[in-house]
């Protein structure tokens, strides 16, 4: 007999991207969403695996009103949200395994092979976490472990700081009411690269966006440590200390090192593509 998945969300562009993994594995795939006859609720009791796939802004709050209905030892618990920490934490009041996913690619992403796919487990067999990994990773996914606390403060690298960023530089070319168009075809190729991101994250859904920057549990250290830069680089620029600007500078990349140097040489092959 074969094992079901039940996907909450899984009409959206991610849960059925993940309905087509779990198919290629040979589950049977159910899913409930906006619209469908099956509930959440009915969905959980017939599933052997249960994948949380909502709106990263919702997540928690769709989960602390579902995760009651999750009352099998043996059943799955799974999400694919791009934050773990508050997640985990309600899905570990379910009666199941509980293990966090988080796809580091999006939901138009075809290429499976070395893809890489974050876990968290959380209150989870140890055996039953072994038989999920190796699932993925038949399919050609690079498994990464971590905690949901390692995952989260990765996260405001990896995801926080460029997505405020580029929110920033958005921000600022609106109040300049600059029209990046007008200057796309005489930019560099970096300025090209650069603008290429910034209208890349704003054709996305804002709630993504937004939450991945106000829901991370670590937003308010960066937000602190920002407020407190910017006061000492907004003193500098005033002051026009070209030499204590450029001492900032160098002590930055003291600290990077060797990767300056291999980060240019990369950005470079990614350039001359252009």
């Amino acid at each position: 007999m074969k094992k079901i998945v039940g996907i909450i969300g899984g009409n959206g562009a991610t849960g059925s991207q993940f309905a087509g993994f779990f198919k290629k594995m040979g589950f049977d795939v159910i899913v409930s969403d906006i619209g469908t006859k099956m509930s959440n609720k009915d969905l959980i009791k017939k599933s052997d695996i249960v994948v949380f796939s909502v709106p990263l802004e919702k997540s928690v709050e769709i989960m602390k009103k579902e995760i009651s209905s999750s009352t099998r030892k043996d059943q799955i618990v799974m999400d694919v949200s791009s934050l773990k920490k508050n997640q985990l934490d309600v899905m570990n009041k379910s009666k199941g395994n509980v293990i966090g996913m988080h796809p580091l690619f999006g939901p138009t992403h075809e290429k499976i092979k070395d893809s890489n796919l974050v876990f968290c487990p959380s209150r989870c067999d140890k055996k039953v976490f072994i038989e999920m990994k190796k699932l993925f990773e038949k399919l050609g996914f690079k498994i990464i472990v971590m905690t949901a606390e390692e995952h989260d403060k990765a996260m405001v690298l990896v995801q926080l700081i460029p997505h405020l960023k580029i929110i920033l530089a958005g921000e600022m070319m609106k109040f300049f009411g600059v029209n990046p168009e007008k200057f796309y075809d005489i930019g560099t190729p970096m300025y090209k690269v650069e603008m290429s991101f910034i209208g890349r994250i704003f054709s996305r859904d804002a709630g993504l966006c937004t939450a991945i920057i106000a829901n991370n549990p670590y937003s308010k250290d960066l937000i602190k440590f920002l407020g407190k830069t910017s006061k000492d680089y907004e003193k500098l620029i005033l002051k026009n200390d070209i030499k204590k600007l450029s001492k900032r500078f160098e002590k930055v990349s003291e600290f990077l090192g060797d990767f300056s140097k291999k980060a240019f040489k990369e950005s470079e092959k990614i350039i001359n593509k252009l």
